[in-house]
Parts: structure tokens; sequence; C-alpha cells
């Protein structure tokens, strides 16, 4: 008999492919396509007189290279004799629960994350919803059904959830597929669409109109404490609240704010040009804490101001309802479009938002900072002063 040619594939084929169908890279390794695009590969041998298709993973998690070197190791095993079934049902016995398989994978997800805060969200949404229904269960066993009756009773009630639950569990299955857990495609797949993503809308934080602004930053300045000035300073730089409430003196380089990147939602340095209001501001709270590291320090020694504090001025300040903290962001992007008509390439790179393109977000860290500079100080003038775009 002729031995079976093999290789009939090649990465770009892999990589190009979209049609479902079943394409042969020859010696009974395939590559399974479905109608929704998901590829996995799967193995045909013959174990003991019997036929058998094996699961090997799903594609990009497990490359043509390493789909063709598992299928020759089952080849050897099963010309050795060896019963590759009976090895795969024993392995299974001390199989990785789906619990372990997060915790695997969370060990080394953790450190970029963006904070403390962000890594208790992860494990404490996994654990409401995920690990009472499928927690103990083998993570190479579980199927798209079983991740559906996850997200079923809160897919429509809380969307945002439901959705950050589905692409957390979906992580730990990429994970499970790379470390030989899981030898069969996600489950994840097409699972939003079977649930239905109509019922997805965008849910914009409540933002204070740009024109009540000056007469709110007037009102701030009434009275005078660290909470106060990191409110003002956080609309004046058009920043977030961790940025601000943990910003310490050494940030402060001449006329900007150098954020570092452990601190940055985008895991990258941002610099902040500081207009002569923000410099000011920044005196008023040295003299406030002349021996803080911190800026903007809490009431416990040495401890920077909880995430609720800005929201307290809000609400002490009766204007909890109609705005959040993260709202003055929304309210300085309208403002520089409609207002200041910036570039929109300048106003997304003052909000330190982030740019898929490396080259893109490269360019614009390098030559957006004196526009940037000009908007804020525009952004300042508007709030003390007017409603018109200052002149050179």
């Amino acid at each position: 008999m002729a031995p079976r040619t093999l290789h009939k594939l090649n990465a770009a084929r892999v990589r190009t492919l979209k049609t479902s169908g079943l394409y042969e890279d020859g010696g009974g390794l395939r590559l399974v396509v479905s109608e929704t695009g998901a590829k996995r590969w799967v193995m045909r041998l013959s174990v003991r007189l019997r036929r058998h298709q094996l699961g090997l993973g799903s594609y990009p998690e497990v490359s043509l290279e390493r789909a063709r070197e598992a299928a020759a190791e089952l080849r050897k095993a099963a010309r050795e004799g060896r019963n590759i079934i009976a090895e795969r049902r024993a392995r299974k016995q001390g199989a990785t629960t789906f619990r372990q398989a997060f915790d695997a994978f969370f060990e080394l997800k953790k450190p970029t994350l963006a904070n403390e805060k962000h890594a208790a969200q992860w494990k404490s949404t996994v654990a409401a919803h995920v690990f009472p229904v499928i927690g103990n269960r083998p993570v190479a066993d579980i199927t798209a059904d079983e991740i559906i009756q996850v997200l079923k009773p809160i897919w429509h009630r809380v969307p945002e959830t439901a959705k950050r639950v589905l692409q957390r569990i979906e992580a730990v299955f990429k994970s499970a597929i790379l470390r030989g857990t899981r030898e069969r495609a996600s489950p994840c797949i097409g699972i939003a669409q079977e649930l239905g993503v109509r019922h997805r809308q965008v849910e914009h934080h409540r933002a204070m109109p740009y024109d009540d602004l000056p007469a709110f930053v007037a009102r701030l300045r009434e009275k005078m404490s660290p909470s106060r000035l990191a409110l003002e300073f956080l609309v004046l730089t058009a920043a977030r609240s961790g940025e601000v409430r943990h910003a310490t003196w050494s940030e402060i380089v001449h006329r900007e704010w150098v954020v570092p990147a452990t601190r940055m939602k985008a895991r990258r340095q941002h610099v902040v040009p500081l207009c002569d209001c923000a410099l000011a501001l920044l005196q008023d709270a040295r003299r406030l804490h002349p021996t803080s590291e911190l800026i903007f320090p809490g009431a416990r020694e040495g401890a920077a101001l909880s995430d609720m504090t800005l929201t307290k001025v809000l609400r002490d300040m009766g204007l909890a309802g109609s705005t959040t903290v993260h709202g003055f962001r929304s309210a300085f992007r309208d403002w520089a479009t409609e207002v200041a008509k910036a570039r929109e390439v300048v106003a997304e790179a003052a909000l330190a938002h982030t740019v898929r393109d490396k080259t893109e977000a490269a360019y614009r860290r390098a030559t957006y900072l004196e526009e940037r500079r000009e908007l804020m100080e525009n952004w300042a003038w508007f709030l003390s002063c007017s409603n018109a775009i200052r002149s050179e």
C-alpha cells in the first residue's frame, strides 16, 4: 500500500480558510471549519481495530505545526499498540476542573490588571456566576450548553456583567487549550449570538453639560480640601479618578504630570501638560499638606483618597444624580469637539484612549503633546473665564 501523503495544508491556507468543511492534512489529521468560522483540529486513527476521532484543540490556539506534532505522537502510539483511548480516560480521572483552570490562568493574568480592585472584580464575578454551575466540572468536558446555563440568568438582566463574565470564561478556556488540559474547541464560540445581542445598549456615564462646568468649578472653589482640589484637578486634566487620587509629587516634572504605566488603564505612561491653573492648584495642595508624598492625601496618614471620596463631593453638592466623576471626561470630550474644534486624534490622546495600532500610538505620543498643551490651556480658560476660545 502506498504511504499516505502528509502535509497537504500550509500555514497561510489554514489561516485564511473560511468556508465550512473538512480539510485534510494527511495521515488522519484534518482541520474542521464550522459555519461560524471556528476552526479545530481532529485526528482519525484506528485503535485496536476500532476507528476513533480525537480532538487536538482549536486553531489558532493550536497551530498547524503543533497539530502535526500531536498527530505524529498519536500515530506512533497506535503503531506501538498502546490503548490511546484508555490512556486519555485515565488522565481524565484526575482531570483539571474549571476552578483549577481559572486559578492557573489568573495567577498569570493578575499582574497585568490595572489595580487590586480590578483583580477582585475578576474573581468575584467568576465566583458568583460561574463556579456554582461549572466550577467542579472537568474543563475538558464542558459544553456550550453549560455555558448558556451560566449566562442565561444574567444575560438580559445585567448585560454588561454578563459580557464580562463571558469574556473571562473564554479566557480560561483559551488558557486550558494552550496548557493541554482541554483538547476540544472553546465552548464559548457562538454563545453571544445564541443568547442574542440586540438587547445590548452602550451605557454612558452621566455627564454634566460642558456649559454648566464653569459654574460648577466656581462652586467647587468655595471650600478648600484635598478631595475638592483633587476633583478640580481631575476636571482640569480630564484624567481618571485613580490616576488623580494616587498622584505623587515625584510625578510632577516641570509643567507636566507624568502618570506611570502601572496606574494607567492602557498600561502605558501618559504625559499630561499642566496649564497655569493646574499648577496654581498644586501650590494650594502643597500648602495643605507640605510633607505628604501624595498630592491629595486621605484622612489616614500615608493613605490615598478612597474611590468614593470624589463621588461624595458631588453628593454633598447635590449633583450625584446628574453626573458621575468619570462623566467629566465625557464633558471634556464634547467640549473639545464642539467648542475647541480639536482634531479627533488630539482629543483622544488627551484622554489617553487606547490605540490598537502600535505605530500610530507611538506617533501620537511623539507629536501631539504641544497641541494638547494648547488644548488644556484653553480648557482651563473656558472653565474659569469664558465660553470662548482664547485667542493667542
